[in-house]
């Protein structure tokens, strides 16, 4: 396992967080899938809404790398192999990006991510999971 201190993995996820509640915000005028195709205006949000899950998918990946996949495994609430892949679709096949799959992240998936993110966070300062970080 590569040696990456608590504190970084810890600002990563509060990136991840930051960057979600971001997402969510700015998509707040956006009711329904349609929103985002009804005017150039509206697909430039919806563009930028792909760049910030793109954003979270990768930090995400980042932190499951610096853990040796042993740390998001005790978080199953969220897929996060969907969140790796979704950041995946989107990084190498923008024209296959299913507009309903990026209104349900940002509508119903993004919420649940940030609880979850929020309570791996609260954990990391607990000392819980400091088995990670210890050199090896």
């Amino acid at each position: 396992m590569r040696s990456t201190s608590k504190n970084i993995v810890i600002e990563y996820l509060e990136l991840m967080i930051e960057k979600s509640q971001l997402v969510i915000e700015r998509n707040r005028s956006i009711v329904n899938v349609h929103d985002f195709l009804s005017s150039p205006e509206r697909m430039e949000k919806f563009d930028a809404a792909c760049m910030l899950v793109q954003v979270i998918g990768e930090t995400a990946k980042k932190v499951d790398d610096w853990t040796a996949s042993q740390l998001l495994c005790h978080y199953p609430q969220v897929y996060w192999r969907g969140v790796f892949g979704c950041r995946n679709i989107i990084s190498h096949e923008y024209g296959n990006v299913d507009p309903q799959q990026i209104f349900n992240i940002i509508k119903k998936h993004l919420p649940e991510l940030i609880s979850c993110v929020q309570l791996i966070i609260d954990d990391l300062r607990n000392n819980k999971h400091d088995s990670l970080f210890k050199a090896q």
